[in-house]
């Protein structure tokens, strides 16, 4: 499986758009870039998509990708370093893809 490198920037306190017209998390959120490759598995099948790293948390990370995803999903995500298994705690559209909240197990 390929994975893409990402490298991670500076504090952010807010996402670039409000999640349900409120930022939910807690914890300071890192400003992120790069892509990530996202492994679904769906229908006794594996699925395997980019997405591109918005931000992260200790305990979350925001991704934008071309797929929905419903909420309770189980998916990993796999880094230049490794790998993290996440599920999906919300979804929204955000200019022809999906911004997708998850967080960390």
């Amino acid at each position: 499986m390929a994975t893409q490198s990402s490298a991670f920037g500076h504090p952010s306190q807010s996402p670039a758009k409000p999640v349900s017209g409120a930022d939910r998390r807690n914890e300071p959120r890192f400003g992120a870039e790069g892509e990530v490759t996202v492994v679904v598995f769906e229908g006794g099948h594996e699925r395997e998509l980019l997405a591109k790293l918005l931000d992260f948390s200790l305990h979350g990370l925001r991704v934008q990708m071309s797929a929905e995803f419903t909420e309770g999903t189980e998916v990993h995500v796999f880094f230049s370093w490794g790998e993290v298994t996440t599920q999906v705690m919300w979804c929204t559209p955000a200019d022809n893809s999906f911004e997708i909240g998850l967080q960390l197990f």
